[in-house]
């Protein structure tokens, strides 16, 4: 069932049109170093019992069930929070520790600032390890109903990072997870703008789940570390010389009935590069 999910995705036109828009390629088959972590985690007792919960409040519902979303959020904050733990960290210069951020929008030059922010454009968790004017995050995570199906958007939002960060000059190695909370669908783009693709599901591969987000979180902490020495922030970031950037979603107006609404970037100001939780 795995390998045929990922036919699936490479079928799709929608993925098809990433890969060559985006000039990417599949990792050669032999190629077995990037998601394949098997590092086993002791689940917290309290985090055990709500998935437990969980399971007993679904059995009847099926895959599709809203409140699968649960899962990952409980399962990110947690891991990240058991890393913190495990090997601490302290912030330097303009850096803070390795977080998350919620709720975020690509945004390309093509793009217009009034234009209403399409789903396809929404990240719902970015893992940061450092500054986000330097699309210093490692991980993004998105939600859908249908993470199959619709795994060509988070490839085409990683590859905006990934082809900002390369035409700034710095690596571009990123992560992606699409999930219903039920299949989890991770992505990884080398890079030399090689795919990986592999697709897990709750029910029988949650250790491999819990042991891929965990070596990714891992990771953004040894990126944390590299850059701790840093005093300033590079010139021109990549803000400044790429295509991309990630961008708040402001809360709807009460006058309006779209969830998302019109997005207004906060600050574009990058002469203050203070600590940022973002």
């Amino acid at each position: 069932m795995i390998e045929k999910d990922c036919a699936i995705i490479k079928a799709t036109k929608g993925h098809q049109h990433v890969v060559e828009a985006c000039s990417l390629s599949a990792t050669r088959w032999w190629n077995k170093k990037q998601l394949n972590a098997k590092n086993t985690w002791n689940i917290p007792e309290n985090l055990a019992c709500l998935w437990d919960d969980l399971e007993l409040i679904t059995a009847r519902e099926g895959v599709a069930h809203p409140l699968f979303p649960i899962r990952i959020e409980s399962l990110l904050l947690a891991l990240l929070a058991e890393k913190l733990k495990r090997d601490p960290l302290h912030p330097g210069g303009p850096l803070n520790m390795p977080h998350w951020s919620f709720r975020k929008r690509i945004f390309t030059s093509e793009m217009k600032d009034n234009q209403t922010v399409a789903p396809v454009d929404i990240i719902d968790f970015v893992l940061w390890y450092g500054h986000c004017w330097e699309l210093e995050t490692n991980m993004i995570v998105m939600k859908s109903e249908r993470p199959v199906r619709r795994s060509w958007t988070l490839l085409q939002n990683m590859s905006s990072i990934h082809q900002a960060r390369k035409l700034a000059g710095r690596d571009a190695p990123i992560y992606g997870v699409l999930t219903d909370g039920s299949k989890w669908v991770f992505m990884h783009l080398s890079n030399t703008s090689r795919y990986t693709i592999k697709v897990f599901s709750w029910d029988n591969e949650r250790d491999r789940i819990i042991a891929q987000a965990r070596d990714i979180i891992d990771q953004a902490a040894a990126l944390h570390r590299k850059i701790l020495s840093r005093s300033s922030l590079p010139t021109p970031t990549v803000h400044q010389s790429g295509r991309c950037q990630i961008r708040e979603i402001p809360a709807p107006s009460n006058s309006s009935g779209d969830e998302c609404g019109p997005v207004v970037e906060e600050s574009t100001s990058e002469t203050d590069i203070g600590p940022l939780f973002w």
